[in-house]
């Protein structure tokens, strides 16, 4: 699933509803306001990592930066 189908669905389901890959990409796309990343290879990252939204959001500017070169 691409960023920008998860971002639909997890629009479709409702932020409170929202699990697994959409729930990984609404967070990605809050922590882009705060922090100079670029959700989607972030999200790209983070996939790839098999990353969950729990374990990106817990990490630092730094390492969500690192995941758009990963």
């Amino acid at each position: 699933m691409t960023y920008q189908e998860a971002l639909r669905a997890a629009e479709k389901v409702g932020a409170s509803k929202a699990e697994d890959l959409p729930l990984l990409a609404m967070t990605i796309a809050s922590l882009a306001m705060a922090h100079a990343i670029n959700p989607q290879l972030v999200y790209d990252g983070a996939v790839k990592q098999r990353l969950t939204a729990a374990q990106v959001r817990r990490l630092t500017g730094v390492g969500l930066g690192n995941l758009m070169f990963d």
